[in-house]
């Protein structure tokens, strides 16, 4: 897939560390959530609207769940990949990280899959918790076919003529699609460095 000029910055080789811009954003993404929750849902209640009430409450606990979440060691904000790690990973130590693989556009009735996500700088692969590998295959043999954005904060692959969706943010994360992009992103930007089209 051809890359626009426009990000040819943002996925190129001079593009920003994504582990301190994931910070940032998540930061941001946080603060933007808070005043949303107390414009929209709080304000209203204050001036005697007891609908908001439910929303109110709800999106809290969400934000509340997505604050928890990008500070857990474990969570994507924590495994977003830093310049040439996936150039650097060998099979003895390959780079993992969690991830939500589904069908591509199209497909039915394969529901979506807990795993990990692995590169040992010459492979990919998709391992789901139930010891199923969705792929493996090649890097050279992959193309990557939509870029990560706002609107699909997601890595879509295509292999052998079968595409793949990786998420790396559940559904209800308030923040995934403003840090999303940048985890996509950087996957993305080093597949295409090791090769893929």
């Amino acid at each position: 897939m051809a890359v626009s000029k426009k990000n040819a910055k943002r996925f190129g080789p001079n593009r920003p560390d994504a582990p301190a811009l994931v910070r940032r954003q998540r930061v941001w993404s946080v603060i933007g959530t808070w005043l949303f929750i107390l414009v929209f849902f709080v304000a209203p209640i204050g001036f005697g609207s007891a609908i908001f009430v439910v929303p109110a409450i709800f999106f809290t606990a969400l934000l509340i769940a997505t604050m928890r979440l990008s500070r857990r060691p474990d969570g994507p904000d924590a495994e977003t990949l830093s310049k040439g790690e996936l150039r650097a990973a060998t099979p003895a130590e390959p780079v993992s990280v969690h991830a939500m693989w589904s069908p591509g556009a199209g497909v039915r009735g394969e529901p979506p899959q807990r795993g990990f996500l692995v590169c040992d700088g010459k492979r990919l692969r998709f391992e789901c918790l139930k010891e199923q590998v969705r792929f493996d295959a090649a890097i050279d043999r992959i193309e990557v076919i939509t870029l990560p954005s706002f609107m699909r904060p997601q890595l879509d692959l295509s292999i052998g003529g079968v595409n793949h969706s990786l998420r790396f943010f559940p559904a209800w994360d308030l923040g995934a699609t403003f840090v999303g992009p940048t985890v996509a992103g950087e996957w993305y930007a080093q597949l295409r460095e090791l090769g893929a089209s």
